[in-house]
């Protein structure tokens, strides 16, 4: 559970550095699974010039463990916090940036990789190892979510923004500390820079939430096939959905 000033400052800048809410032991679980499941053989993004790098959606649908950590109570506490009583997982996703991967994603928000207008969710950006701005690190714009749902458009695999009257130059570093949890709005306007390190990697593991009657603005569309993993302020202890997800026919 966040305590006032975290709170505050979610809600102000966007953004907030949990720091620490897994044990070393959990965080050497996660990084066993993880570093299986993320590989260049599996998936990547990034380009042969600038330097691919292992990327892959759903590590919670693909490892036992993986899901459990889903359900963790420290997540939970906080997505209930955060969106409510009624709380459903939205996306997971592993992102390795290697050594020398130049990649750079652009300005953007989460909510550009959805198809029409949803509304705000929760993202929660685990450091599996030190982040910087050298080792392809986030940048963020604070207070950039009360811009609202701003136009994307598909730069490859990549959901950008036009940054007109978007004030870039208060962009902030979001540095973290390996086990550190990044917990932003994804209505918050960032970007990742390419890894310039010769040694450093780069591996976060996104998580993400949103509120139990989540649905598209424009299409109408519930999303519930997304599975609970809160209902009522409890924790579901088998999660469900009214309809099965599809992997394919959502995000890349």
């Amino acid at each position: 559970m966040l305590d006032q000033t975290q709170r505050d400052q979610l809600r102000s800048m966007g953004f907030v550095n949990l720091g620490r809410v897994f044990s070393d032991d959990e965080l050497a679980q996660i990084a066993r699974e993880y570093d299986q499941l993320v590989t260049l053989e599996a998936q990547t993004l990034g380009t042969p010039e600038e330097g691919v790098y292992p990327y892959r959606a759903m590590l919670g649908f693909r490892s036992e463990t993986l899901s459990g950590f889903l359900r963790h109570p420290a997540l939970l506490e906080i997505a209930v916090d955060v969106l409510g009583n009624d709380v459903r997982f939205w996306w997971d996703q592993g992102i390795d940036k290697r050594p020398g991967a130049g990649s750079f994603i652009a300005w953007h928000q989460d909510n550009g990789y959805t198809r029409g207008r949803i509304g705000e969710y929760l993202s929660c950006w685990l450091a599996l190892d030190t982040s910087t701005l050298d080792n392809g690190g986030l940048e963020a714009i604070p207070g950039s979510h009360r811009l609202g749902d701003r136009p994307h458009e598909m730069r490859g695999p990549h959901a950008v923004i036009d940054t007109a009257g978007i004030e870039t130059e208060r962009a902030v570093p979001l540095d973290a500390a390996a086990g550190d949890l990044l917990v932003f709005s994804s209505l918050l306007v960032h970007q990742t820079v390419g890894n310039l390190t010769a040694d450093r990697h780069r591996r976060a593991w996104v998580i993400q939430y949103c509120r139990g009657d989540q649905r598209n603005e424009v299409t109408g569309e519930r999303y519930d096939d997304r599975p609970w993993v809160v209902r009522g302020g409890e924790p579901v202890a088998e999660p469900w959905s009214e309809r099965p997800f599809d992997l394919h026919a959502s995000r890349p």
